[in-house]
């Protein structure tokens, strides 16, 4: 019988567990394998991408936010919201070159939560079409991948190339980004044309990755295609903000001493001195931080050389040592000043006995209420009762002879000085004084109102003043000349016993209207620098007026005319009355020397209104030799009654007032005209000179003197035109600010005008007081120049003028001279034609 043998029991043997723990052992080692695999590829990425960022990574910021402005401020809680945004929102910092925005950007970065991460900075001006090195290309991952969780500062955005922008917009607005294809990249140049991979089939592109990074960017342009897709952070430039001067150089300074501490060399205490922080304050820096650290550390380096020069010097001669104190002038930072002020002198700093003048009570209050204000009411009661006639009242000699002539004198010197000792304002303050002692309350100024209807009102009260003058003969007629004065004072009374300050002298005055026009070609000018008010001044009392701000700051009523002296663009607003260099306590405010009519083309605001005031003036030099001008065409004046008070009189005055800036605009209209339709303009300019010149230097020219000058104002103007015929025709400005090219030449005719006058008959002012009462013939001194003198001075004045009319109407213009030879042909024209008046 066969023998069954049964199965053995599954018993767990030595064999059976060696192969179950065999196999347990071989599952642990694949496990552990894939986890050592899984290691080194996650090192040997770190290690790869570590190496690929290493050329970007950015260290901490150098600094924070300096400064104590509200600018300043403002940076710094906009910095802090941005680090502390939780949901790490891209954030654009905006600004001008020098601004250290990539700093900026640092101090995002590395004051919020993710600090301990990587910040690389890429600039996009060197990125390609593709992006390659931003987004990565095939196999090759781009610095937006390789950032990981970190923050990425994609500097100057603005130079991103255009093919690049929706890709960063969806990186902005999605988080989203594909790398660029091998298949796009070997177009080349080409595919720029594509403008973005979107223009490929969705299934040939790379597959979208979602970005970890935060994204921050720089950028001095507007990038409209990124706009709203990133938090702005916009940082003001240093102009906007020199209150941040002071500290901004202070650490400048500390930092220059540190580093030549540490290198093992010497420094003193660094500083500046006032001087030279109010100029800093004062300049604008267009290349912001960065142009103020350089020019610090040069300024450093200049006293340095120039104290190691006085050392040297010193020890030569047996004498000093050269040390340095440390302190640097003004004269080291040379560099910080704008181009303007560059041909600016400060007066009260060349001579200061200058600034303790001004400063002073002296001027102009003593002189207006202790001298002005009790001479003033003598003068025109003499007007009013006294002799009527020319020879023999010294008070209407002074009106004519002297004052009249010497304001006209002083525009080009001292630009609107009369208004600081007019009388007719002394009271309206008195007025107001009186008034407010009461218990009044003055007006506010209706500025609106004023600005609208003075213009009017002052070119229409001049007008009818100048008719009344040339019609009632009120050179020669005491009594309608005191009236006159009156006239004028008891507006200017009117006006402050109603307004507060001085509305009438702004707005409504003649002669101040006058005065304001002709003090934009003044030499001199009372200015404050803008950035030592903005930095320190917060009192404004040189505007506003206040008490007084030691230790330099004197007590004030504020600006009379409500002009702030760092914001004034001319002088016609600016009565030279030093209320804003008492008050200032920053020594903000100078009288400066500059070039002559340097408001003309540098920032004055063009007025219609004035511009008519302009050749109205211009056409009383004509109105004063009417009988001459009507004898030119044949003529005989008190035939047609134009010698006496008779309505063809006051017609005719008008019409003669008008004409020349009538003719001007004339001329210019044709001009552009002529111009537009092709027309030679410089054969029509030329042929008009001639005509002048054949007219000026005939018969009616009675000396060699003046048919030689007439040909010399017709030859420059004819050279002019002959030189600019083959230029190219440019249109140049509107008639309104060219129009001011003609404004020498009116105050060089009105002082000829008047010359005879201040150098013949007021040199018998002595013999004129002594005549009013009763010594006909006193033998008392007499000065009067000889008539050639006078002659030769009034053509001398002529020329000059219409020389400066073309060059300044040659700036104004900014265009080539035959772009306004109408415009020189009517200087010419109009100068012929005084001369032929003022020099028969």
């Amino acid at each position: 019988m066969p023998v069954t043998r049964c199965p053995e029991p599954m018993l767990p043997s030595a064999s059976a567990a060696g192969l179950g723990a065999l196999s347990d052992d071989e599952g642990s080692s694949s496990e552990s394998g894939i986890a050592v695999d899984s290691a080194e590829a996650a090192a040997k990425l770190a290690r790869r991408r570590a190496k690929l960022l290493k050329p970007y990574l950015m260290p901490s910021p150098k600094r924070g936010i300096i400064g104590t402005s509200k600018y300043a401020e403002r940076l710094r809680k906009q910095i802090v919201a941005a680090a502390r945004d939780t949901s790490r929102r891209p954030v654009m910092v905006f600004g001008e070159s020098g601004l250290e925005k990539s700093n900026i950007a640092a101090l995002v970065h590395f004051s919020g939560p993710g600090r301990s991460t990587n910040l690389a900075a890429l600039d996009c001006a060197r990125l390609d079409w593709s992006g390659a090195e931003l987004f990565g290309r095939g196999d090759k991952e781009g610095i937006v991948e390789a950032i990981g969780d970190g923050t990425l500062l994609l500097k100057n955005v603005h130079k991103l190339p255009p093919s690049l922008l929706p890709r960063l917009r969806r990186l902005l607005a999605e988080r989203t980004y594909r790398r660029a294809t091998t298949s796009l990249a070997a177009l080349g140049q080409g595919a720029v044309a594509l403008s973005s991979q979107d223009l490929a089939p969705e299934e040939a592109l790379p597959p979208l990755k979602r970005a970890a990074c935060r994204i921050l960017m720089t950028a001095s342009k507007q990038v409209p295609n990124i706009d709203g897709a990133a938090e702005v952070i916009k940082v003001p430039p240093l102009r906007l903000r020199p209150a941040d001067v002071k500290d901004l150089q202070r650490y400048y300074l500390r930092e220059l001493a540190r580093r030549q501490g540490s290198g093992g060399g010497s420094m003193p205490r660094l500083s500046i001195t006032d001087a030279a922080l109010k100029q800093l304050e004062s300049y604008n820096w267009p290349g912001n931080q960065v142009e103020l650290a350089n020019t610090v550390e040069r300024a450093v380096l200049q006293q340095q050389q120039m104290a190691a020069a006085g050392g040297a010097a010193g020890k030569a001669a047996g004498g000093g040592t050269g040390e340095w104190s440390g302190r640097l002038s003004e004269e080291v930072f040379w560099v910080a000043k704008q181009a303007k002020d560059r041909l600016r002198l400060n007066l009260l700093a060349a001579y200061p006995p200058l600034r303790s003048f001004l400063r002073s009570e002296l001027w102009p209050n003593d002189i207006n209420f202790k001298f002005t204000a009790y001479v003033y009411p003598v003068v025109v009661a003499l007007l009013l009762w006294g002799p009527q006639d020319r020879l023999h009242s010294p008070s209407l000699a002074v009106f004519w002879d002297y004052w009249w002539p010497l304001v006209f004198v002083s525009f080009p010197l001292l630009g609107r000085v009369w208004c600081a000792v007019c009388p007719f304002m002394i009271y309206g303050e008195l007025v107001q004084k009186w008034r407010t002692s009461g218990g009044a309350e003055l007006l506010k100024w209706p500025k609106e109102q004023a600005e609208a209807y003075g213009p009017p009102f002052l070119f229409s009260l001049f007008a009818a003043i100048l008719m009344w003058e040339e019609v009632w003969d009120l050179p020669n007629n005491a009594y309608l000349s005191g009236w006159l004065l009156i006239i004028i004072t008891a507006g200017a009374v009117i006006c402050s016993s109603i307004f507060e300050r001085r509305l009438w002298c702004r707005y409504l005055c003649p002669i101040g209207g006058m005065n304001g026009m002709f003090a934009k070609l003044s030499m001199t000018e009372v200015r404050a620098r803008h950035g030592v008010c903005a930095s320190e001044c917060s009192t404004y009392h040189c505007y506003k007026g206040g008490c007084a701000q030691p230790p330099v700051g004197l007590e004030s009523p504020g600006c009379p005319l409500y002009s702030h002296p760092a914001q004034l663009t001319d002088n016609r607003n600016c009565t030279n009355c030093m209320e804003c260099l008492k008050a200032c306590p920053n020594g903000s405010v100078e009288v400066r020397l500059r070039l002559p009519g340097t408001d003309l083309w540098s920032g004055h605001t063009a007025s219609v209104a004035e511009v008519s005031l302009m050749f109205m003036l211009l056409g009383a030099v004509y109105l004063h030799h009417l009988p001459q001008l009507v004898g030119q065409a044949g003529l005989d004046a008190s035939a047609l009654g134009l010698t006496a008070v008779t309505p063809q009189h006051i017609a005719t005055s008008f019409a003669v007032l008008f004409a020349p800036g009538l003719a001007a605009w004339g001329a210019d209209v044709a001009g552009r005209a002529a111009a537009a339709r092709g027309i030679d303009v410089a054969a029509m300019a030329g042929a008009a000179v001639s005509g002048a010149l054949s007219r000026i230097s005939g018969p009616q020219s009675s000396s060699d003197s003046s048919a030689a000058g007439a040909q010399a104002v017709g030859a420059a103007a004819a050279a002019a035109a002959e030189a600019a015929a083959s230029a190219p025709v440019t249109q140049p400005a509107p008639f309104v600010e060219l129009a001011y090219g003609y404004l020498p030449l009116v105050w060089a005719a009105t002082l000829a005008h008047y010359l005879p006058d201040l150098l013949g008959q007021g040199g018998h002012i002595l013999q004129i007081a002594a005549a009013s009462v009763g010594f006909e013939d006193a033998p008392l001194p007499a000065v009067e120049a000889h008539p050639s003198v006078i002659a030769f001075l009034q053509g001398t004045l002529l020329l000059f003028g219409a020389g400066t009319s073309g060059a300044l109407s040659r700036k104004l213009a900014a265009a080539p001279w035959s772009a306004f030879l109408p415009q020189l042909a009517g200087i010419s024209l109009l100068t012929a034609e005084l001369w032929a008046l003022l020099l028969p």
